[in-house]
């Protein structure tokens, strides 16, 4: 099946983010205690990460871990743990996007 351009450029507008867990319990026994996002294809430029309460408020910016690998431990800007609750967390590349969902249970 032959795709429209259209199509071809949202497809292309996909970021390939694989995540490990869903549920952050950041209580320090070390099970959970943070999510991790791995792209798929590190590119030349680094990822952007963002996470925003379910309010649409930035909580974090995620700073790679590597050039394929983000990470959160559930914490604000300020180093503060954040609330129980779902976050939404976008990460960019380029033109390139994915969203997912983090539940945080304490």
């Amino acid at each position: 099946m032959k795709m429209s351009p259209l199509q071809v450029s949202l497809a292309a507008a996909l970021l390939a983010v694989q995540m490990n867990g869903r549920v952050l319990t950041p209580n320090g026994d070390g099970v959970n205690d943070s999510v991790v996002f791995n792209l798929a294809e590190p590119s030349a430029s680094l990822p952007r990460a963002r996470v925003y309460d379910v309010r649409g408020r930035r909580v974090a910016e995620l700073a790679p871990a590597s050039p394929a690998q983000l990470r959160w431990d559930g914490r604000d800007f300020a180093g503060r743990a954040v609330e129980s609750g779902v976050y939404l967390v976008q990460i960019s590349e380029d033109s390139a996007v994915w969203n997912g969902v983090v539940a945080v249970a304490r």
